[in-house]
């Protein structure tokens, strides 16, 4: 694969990837495990595959002409679009291309519509990162941005096209209790102090903006960088912020994970966090993640960090997406996972309970509880637990 710039890397561009498919059967077999979010799930995967293929064509930034369907067929794509979040990131790339090759002006109004609510987006959650950055500086609290804020103003040219529905902080765990008392104090609020009552079980916490601030995003503090399972290595933060990287715009200056500890992240959120639940965005943001890679240096570091991180098939499934909807190239050398390090025994072992946990409690309970350093904190989880429950079912 043809070594791309910083700056081509930023942008977006899919230049380098392969040429738009002329089937969907790769799509369409990818999603039956790992489920497309959308009512019913997979439901993106019910448009016609002329549609597909056009979708598939924007987010490899390859102009095709568009397919001819009618009005209806392209409303129903939107509303599939929706939970995605992806339309700002199809005007993006739509409103360079030629007019011969955009959808219908009808179609093309409601994109650039959502793009521009993106806009608005951006620019309060610039404005509400600020104050949570400035108070934190003040309060000697070192924070990573995660997820969506921090790609948006690191791999996207335009941060409008992608956007989030919260905000996510990777603090140390010996300032979460300084970070809660600091949001606080800026006026969010939490109806859940997890960390108090496990740091092992959860991995996060949510503040929720005052109820008269609107254009305030929640904010989600996490202590660890995944969720909780047997398989997935708690990677000390200290080591996330020792190979951190700092993003520097016109309105913010902000530290986030370095690419290679963001793919791994992404990977794990998207398969691990959301087995039933996939938005494309996140897929797209693998594409360009990858592309930000060194070769070989970066690729092999997440090769090899895959398996230690836990996240072996994660990295796998989360890449393959990726070269199936966006055309991503792996470099030679990487393109064959059978090469790659093999998922640990304990991996390998519990995965089966990840796909059944949507539709099994026990898999689910397996699930988390396998985190748990000891006998005595599972027995204190499940009453903590089951008390919850009781309470939610009579009050």
């Amino acid at each position: 694969m043809k070594r791309r710039s910083r700056d081509q890397n930023q942008r977006g561009t899919m230049s380098n990837h392969a040429g738009v498919p002329d089937s969907t059967t790769a799509i369409r077999e990818t999603h039956n495990t790992y489920w497309l979010c959308g009512k019913p799930r997979n439901d993106l995967l019910s448009a016609p595959d002329a549609l597909l293929l056009y979708l598939s064509s924007v987010l490899r930034n390859e102009e095709i002409p568009p397919p001819e369907c009618s009005l209806e067929a392209w409303r129903l794509l939107l509303r599939s679009l929706y939970p995605h979040w992806v339309t700002p990131i199809l005007y993006g790339y739509l409103r360079s291309w030629d007019r011969a090759h955009l959808p219908p002006a009808e179609v093309m109004e409601i994109i650039r519509r959502e793009y521009l609510i993106g806009k608005v987006r951006s620019v309060q959650m610039d404005q509400q990162l600020g104050e949570i950055l400035t108070a934190a500086e003040d309060h000697g609290i070192r924070m990573l941005i995660l997820k969506g804020p921090a790609l948006a103003r690191s791999i996207y040219s335009d941060p409008a096209m992608r956007g989030g529905c919260d905000l996510d902080l990777l603090v140390c765990p010996d300032q979460v209790e300084e970070t809660e008392d600091l949001l606080v104090a800026l006026g969010y609020r939490c109806n859940n102090r997890t960390f108090a009552v496990s740091k092992n079980f959860y991995h996060e916490e949510m503040f929720l903006p005052d109820k008269n601030d609107s254009g305030c995003l929640a904010v989600e503090i996490h202590w660890r960088c995944a969720p909780s399972a047997g398989f997935v290595t708690a990677v000390p933060p200290e080591e996330l912020f020792s190979r951190a990287v700092t993003i520097s715009t016109d309105k913010l200056t902000f530290e986030t994970m370095a690419p290679v500890d963001a793919l791994l992240h992404t990977a794990l959120h998207m398969v691990f966090g959301h087995t039933r639940n996939i938005r494309l965005t996140w897929i797209h943001d693998i594409a360009l993640l990858a592309g930000q890679l060194r070769i070989p240096e970066d690729w092999a570091a997440v090769r090899d960090a895959s398996a230690t991180w836990g996240a072996r098939n994660a990295v796998e499934v989360g890449l393959t997406m990726a070269e199936v909807w966006t055309g991503l190239t792996l470099p030679q050398g990487f393109d064959d996972f059978d090469l790659w390090p093999s998922p640990s025994e304990r991996e390998a072992t519990i995965w089966p309970d990840l796909l059944r946990r949507d539709e099994s409690i026990p898999s689910s309970l397996k699930l988390s509880l396998s985190a748990l350093p000891d006998r005595r904190e599972k027995i204190h989880m499940l009453r903590y637990l089951a008390g919850r429950t009781l309470k939610n079912l009579f009050w």
